[in-house]
């Protein structure tokens, strides 16, 4: 103990209670090595945290946290250096050692305490503003190219701080200011690249709202328009050097009302707008207006005879009044687009001869340019081939400007209209539907996208919409205020005696007033009112053609007894109003197809529902108070196609009471089904039924209730928790679903009728030796597999594979399925041709992707390499026995992405240099020892891969 105590003097007195020693070097060493697997804990937690927060949020480690992850290596190094001196046995320098293990104890320690005085490892960021748009290359190669080179200058001029860009309606003043955009994103002159679309911002409080949303910024709902600017001007200047661009501006505000900085050459800061006002570019004062030219003669000619489809549709004998046309639509790209479309392949010169005189003579009295567009564009609308199409079209209008409208929303809405005639038959409805659709999209009145989720919209061009709204000033008659931000139901004069359609949504209307007298009127639209509450008794009471009525998401606890009159209402839309507790009497409502009454608090069924004999559509999904459907209801309607349960209060159970299952299935239309089943007899007799047979779409949860979120009908089937299995090990499913979701199953040794599974995801499901080879089950159509916690699982399949097993497979996770040992034959590895993405994670006994030896086809003997045409990604994780990837070689030629972390007895990647694509990215993390291990086919794969190894200890594997 003493000469301890004399070391510790020596290096510094350090204190007993930091740096304890014990009488001989060897106990000291020791807790150096426990102190050190401490620190390389906190380090590894600290790497973890900043590379989630680095490249999941885009923020920046503090400086400290560098010099301390610096540190950390420091001391790695140096007592990895007395580690060697130990190993060495050099005993004549005991003392020296003792001194160093001290040394080294006390600074391990106080950079452990270091680590504990972090206020955080990351610096939050600026939002990164700098984002490029995908741009269509520009229309008219010389005069929009010219524009953009004139705004580039004025860009570049630092005595030019504000500079306005003006032009008529589709002449590509937003295109030329993409471009824009994505010249200042890649050069990055600018430190931030602000774009800001104003269209939609019809006042100050909107406007500042847009701005706020751009740059990442919120308010509270009660402050004011000062300090909003305020807020804004702080987060603006912030920012130094910005370039601000506000495109379609149609109202000037004083900069410093808005908070916009005024640009200057101190702060470096320059606003461009757009606008089809110059007057505006005067109120703002800005330095240069740069306009927005029409295309030249040529430039239209090249582009009209593009759209029309070019030579083979202009022959020499039509040149001439095609050139007429071309001239007619005023060199206006948009017109251009439009009245090209509308000829595209036609070659009749009579039907080119009357277009042109319509062109000629439908711009009666041109008052502006805005009119003159006006007029170009209607004659697009006239040229729709009956006043059905016309119809359809102007139904469009009556969702707010730029709003992506769902066509199957649209379709329905035709179909309640009687737009589109009842056929009895709804597949064929939807598809006359998607039939019109095609044709006004191909006349370019509408334009056509999928969302994020894999939803079909179209949308209206805004001039395009302003030409619908102009129409329907006179007749038909509408009156379209949506999305205007109105808080006050129009005045009762304002709803005119007869007006056909009237659209309010996305509005902030509190409450309707009076009683309008609107006769003629035959859709209602006020969804998405979130604070509505009131609406008088008698609103609905002159409103006796009306087939149409949407108060979904509204705040409203009833409805006004006014609509039990509605005899000729075809569609009531409740859906998410929370708030929603009773409805009046439905019995007079004989006409109705569709009740919506999803997502809201009602816990029983209308009175009158089984008079309702037309009724196609009945929606209690997520109905959670709802707990009885009352017995008779669902038999007395007999036309019923749509059943949405999924969610609700009510289950079909073995010894349902109310309505049972001898009532489902006698629904001899039902064709879309959800439903939720308590128990597995209860599941198991409506599938003996045979019901299902007759359905297109269903949805069916067997046992307790799922996560709290609506799920479309897909095909879909989940069994989940307990002991619904204990009655049989064997479960047959409705013919074919799509979705397929088990999970906490105890027993499950099969499942029948997967022939066209598309998605499947197995949880914590025991009693299956092989995971998704059941029965007689190849899944051939099966594209994403999830496969958690199967812990008596061995393989996915053995034995021999009949050809078309897994093959169209893209997506495969798997995760804690310890007694896994491989995933596939060679054979069948070979056949994963559309094989994308391959997870595997935290499999104990986890030893090769492919089979073992002995369990291996005939066919894998063969030496070919395997072939994944389409993997683009590979991860393995926490697979301690891991050996082998893949006995043979493999090309990957798409292969980009390959993370491999803490599989230490990994001994070889199976690629080549010459079989992948020249960028890696990922991570493969393990100790030196074993990355040196490691064999390859070529040096130059280890090249490939060398930037992507990060030098780790090896962690023990934990159970999850």
């Amino acid at each position: 103990m003493d000469i301890c105590w004399e070391i510790a003097k020596e290096i510094g007195k350090v204190p007993w209670a930091q740096v304890t020693y014990s009488l001989s070097l060897k106990e000291n060493v020791e807790n150096l090595k426990r102190k050190m697997e401490e620190l390389k804990s906190l380090k590894n937690d600290v790497k973890t945290e900043l590379r989630r927060g680095e490249i999941q949020v885009g923020k920046k480690r503090k400086r400290e946290v560098n010099l301390w992850l610096k540190n950390v290596n420091r001391i790695t190094k140096e007592v990895h250096s007395i580690e060697e001196e130990l190993q060495e046995r050099r005993w004549f320098l005991r003392s020296n050692l003792g001194m160093l293990v001290a040394k080294a104890i006390e600074e391990v320690i106080k950079l452990q305490e270091k680590h504990k005085l972090f206020n955080g490892l990351l610096l939050d960021l600026l939002q990164d503003t700098q984002m490029a748009f995908p741009a269509a290359a520009l229309v008219g190669e010389t005069t929009a190219k010219k524009t953009l080179e004139m705004i580039w200058d004025c860009l570049m001029n630092a005595e030019i701080r504000k500079i306005g860009v003006y032009g008529m309606g589709g002449v590509g003043k937003t295109a030329i200011m993409k471009h824009i955009n994505n010249r200042l994103t890649e050069t990055q002159y600018f430190e931030h690249v602000i774009w800001v679309t104003a269209s939609k911002a019809l006042n100050l409080k909107r406007l500042q709202a847009e701005i706020a949303k751009a740059i990442e910024l919120e308010f509270s709902k009660d402050e004011d328009n000062d300090r909003r600017s305020k807020k804004i001007f702080a987060a603006l200047m912030r920012r130094k050097r910005f370039v601000l661009i506000l495109d379609d501006m149609w109202k000037s505000f004083p900069l410093e009302m808005i908070g916009i900085p005024e640009p200057c050459g101190e702060n470096g800061c320059k606003l461009i707008f757009t606008t089809r006002d110059l007057s505006l570019c005067r109120n703002i004062e800005s330095q240069r207006d740069i306009k927005v030219d029409l295309l030249s003669e040529d430039e239209a000619w090249e582009l009209f005879e593009e759209k029309v489809g070019g030579e083979a549709v202009i022959s020499p004998c039509m040149r001439d009044v095609a050139k007429c046309v071309s001239d007619e639509c005023g060199r206006l790209p948009l017109t251009i687009v439009m009245v090209g479309r509308a000829l595209r392949h036609q070659t009749d010169v009579r039907v080119w001869s009357d277009t042109l005189n319509e062109l000629k003579h439908s711009a009666l009295k041109i008052k502006c340019m805005e009119d003159d567009v006006f007029e170009r564009l209607k004659i697009s609308y006239d040229r729709l081939r009956s006043d059905q199409i016309r119809a359809y079209f102007l139904y469009c209008a009556l969702y707010p400007k730029c709003f992506a409208i769902p066509t199957k929303e649209l379709i329905d809405y035709w179909i309640w209209e009687g737009l589109i005639d009842e056929m009895g038959n709804r597949e064929v409805e939807i598809n006359r539907g998607h039939k019109i659709l095609s044709e006004l999209k191909y006349a370019s009145m509408l334009e056509g996208g999928v969302d994020e989720y894999n939803v079909e919209y179209v949308k209206m061009h805004e001039l395009v919409r302003d030409l619908a709204i102009d129409i329907t000033r006179s007749r038909p008659r509408f009156m379209i205020k949506a999305g205007v931000e109105l808080k006050e139901s129009p005045q009762e004069q304002e709803w005119a005696e007869d007006a056909e359609r009237i659209s309010l949504m996305q509005n902030s209307i509190k409450m309707l007033s009076g009683q309008p007298n609107c006769s003629k009127l035959s859709t209602l639209l006020l969804q998405n009112n979130c604070v509505l509450q009131n609406i008088p008794q008698s609103f609905f009471e002159h409103m006796c053609s009306l087939k149409v009525l949407n108060l979904s998401h509204t705040n409203i606890e009833s409805l006004p007894a006014s609509v039990s009159d509605l005899g000729g209402l075809h569609a009531l839309l409740l859906g998410s109003c929370w708030r929603l507790r009773s409805l009046p009497s439905l019995e007079k409502l004989k006409a109705l197809r569709v009740l919506d009454l999803s997502s809201t608090l009602i816990e029983q069924l209308p009175q009158g529902m089984e008079q309702l004999v037309k009724l196609r559509r009945l929606d209690l999904s997520w109905t959670l108070k709802l707990r009885m459907l009352q017995a008779g209801v669902i038999s007395n309607l007999p036309l019923l196609e749509d059943l949405e349960l999924y969610g609700s209060g009510w289950r079909l159970t073995s010894n349902s009471i109310g309505a049972d299952l001898k009532e489902l299935t006698s629904l001899g239309r039902l064709v879309n089904l959800s439903l939720h089943f308590t128990d597995l007899r209860s599941f198991s007799s409506y599938v003996a039924s045979r019901h299902w047979q007759q359905l297109k779409h269903f949805s069916l949860v067997v046992g307790p209730a799922p996560e709290n979120s609506p799920r479309p009908l897909v095909c879909s089937i989940e069994i989940h928790d307990g002991d619904l299995t204990s009655q049989a090990t064997s479960i047959v499913l409705p013919n074919n679903p799509r979705n397929l979701r088990i999970t906490h199953l105890s027993e499950l040794e099969g499942l029948l009728n997967l022939r066209e599974l598309k998605e499947c995801e197995i949880y914590k499901c025991y009693g299956m030796d092989c995971i998704l080879m059941m029965k007689e089950n190849t899944l051939p159509t099966l594209e994403k597999s999830v496969l958690w916690e199967l812990p008596c699982s061995r393989t996915i399949c053995k034995g021999f594979v009949p050809d078309g097993t897994f093959a169209s497979l893209r997506s495969l996770d798997i995760e804690g399925c310890h007694d896994l040992k491989s995933l596939f034959s060679l054979g069948l590895l070979q056949k994963l041709s559309n094989l994308e993405v391959i997870k595997v994670q935290y499999c104990r006994h986890m030893e090769g992707l492919e089979a073992r030896e002995e369990e291996m086809d005939e066919d894998d003997n063969n030496n070919d390499a395997i072939t994944l045409p389409c993997l683009t990604a590979m991860c393995l994780i926490g697979l301690p026995e891991l050996k082998s990837i893949c006995k043979k070689a493999m090309v990957c030629t798409c292969l980009t992405t390959i993370v491999i972390r803490n599989c230490p007895q990994l001994e070889k990647l199976p690629f080549s240099a010459n079989n992948l694509p020249p960028d890696q990215r990922g991570d493969i993390e393990g100790s030196r020892e074993w990355w040196d291990s490691l064999d390859w086919d070529h040096h130059n794969t280890k090249i490939l891969f060398q930037p992507l190894f990060k030098e780790t200890e090896e962690l023990e594997l934990v159970s999850i």
